[in-house]
Order: C-alpha cells, then structure tokens, then sequence
C-alpha cells in the first residue's frame, strides 16, 4: 500500500496537485472481444488459421496478440505434414484486416518481442487523454526518481508508463508530423523539469523563432533571459 501513496512534494518545488488527474475510462471487453473475433474470422477467410490469445488497451490503440495456427499440405513424398502458418501471410493482410475491422489503419508488429505472437496495433474508437501527473505518479517514474532530470513521456500501445533520464540523453531529437504531438511532448518535458528542479538547480534558455511553442513559460524563474524569439539574437 505504500508504494502507491502520493510522494511528499520536497520544499520549494510545486506540488503535483496543479496537474489534472487521468480521467476516467472505460475499458469495454466486449469491444475487444468483438474485434478479436472479426480479425479471426478475416484470417480464415483467407486461409489462414490463427487464435487471438491477448489484448492490451493502451491510451490509442489496443494490441492483438494473434498467434498463427498450423496448415496442412502435402510433402514430396506426398504425405501430409503441418506446416506454421508464415507471418508474411498476416503481413499481407494488412489492408484486408483495416476494412474488415472499419479502422483507419492497422499496425503489425511480427513477432511481438519476447512472445511467440504477432502484434495487431488496432486505433480505438475513443481516444483515452493522457495526464502527465499519472506518469509522475506511476512506479516506472519512481524507478529513476533519484534523478533530478528524470522524464515522464507517456504510455506505451498497452498502457504502461514510459519514462526516462535525460542525463542519459545529452542529445535529444523530437521530430514528427504536423499535428502529431511534438509541442505537446516539449511542454510536458519542461514542465517535468519545473515539477522537480529548483530555479537554483536547472537554468534554461529557450529559443522560439516561431513565437507560438515556448513563449508561454515567459516569467518563470528558471530562465536565464527571456525566451529568445529574434534569430539574430540566437548566437
């Protein structure tokens, strides 16, 4: 019961109530169920038995583990023999198993790491928001505590937290498509910093050219200067 009780907030460092908690979700087995059944029925259609044997709901989408069964066909010899379905085959189907399932796309993971299954990364049809606050609290989080650069990045395909250090990532690349998240990620990542550093411990300098990211932690007292926004005033 103690490790999961709220850590103490150290002194002169925010306390973790200023973030909002996880709201709610609700984690409809039926709708897993119902799906399973469909990616199994589309594989046989095709010829290719296989058995769901898992499921994993994350945040976005929900994993399938699907393991591929046994076919018969004859040797040279002529005589019947069972051969494992190949994951190639799964892997063909990719297109088929979005339109059957109604999904924008479907993901394949072939083998899933650690398991004798192939990964069917399937989007849910609501999307489940994810609270920095939960990572923090979470016993991954915990784990690297210790370090005052510790970060929370969110939750995996089956809904287990992700963290980090960023003493061991002395370089650090976030790169993504518009809309998919990249602002969101840097904003979280410094607020994980001011949730566990004192501005006598962590000094930043930030530098906006296009005026829209980083503006809004203008004032906080961990800047050494205003947030930088003048590309001749970079260097």
């Amino acid at each position: 019961a103690s490790s999961t009780r709220p850590q103490p907030t150290p002194p002169g460092l925010p306390p973790l109530d200023l973030l909002s908690p996880d709201e709610p979700g609700s984690h409809d087995d039926a709708d897993a169920r119902f799906k399973a059944q469909i990616i199994e029925d589309t594989l046989e259609a095709f010829g290719i038995p296989a058995k769901v044997v898992e499921w994993h709901r994350g945040p976005v989408v929900t994993q399938f583990g699907v393991e591929p069964g046994y076919v018969e066909r004859p040797d040279r010899e002529g005589k019947l023999r069972r051969y494992k379905v190949r994951v190639s085959k799964i892997l063909s189907l990719t297109n088929d198993l979005a339109l059957a399932l109604a999904a924008a796309q479907v993901r394949i993971e072939a083998p899933v790491p650690g398991k004798g299954v192939v990964g069917l990364e399937i989007p849910n049809d609501e999307s489940t928001v994810v609270s920095l606050r939960s990572v923090i609290e979470s016993e991954p989080f915990r784990a690297v505590a210790a370090s005052p650069l510790a970060l929370a990045l969110g939750r995996d395909v089956s809904g287990a937290a992700v963290v980090s250090d960023l003493a061991k990532l002395p370089h650090l690349l976030i790169a993504g498509a518009t809309g998919s998240g990249k602002s969101v990620c840097i904003n979280a990542l410094i607020a994980c910093l001011l949730c566990r550093c004192t501005p006598e411990d962590l000094r930043l300098v930030m530098i906006d050219p296009k005026r829209v990211e980083l503006s809004s932690f203008n004032g906080i007292p961990h800047l050494l200067a205003p947030v930088v926004v003048e590309v001749d005033r970079v260097v």
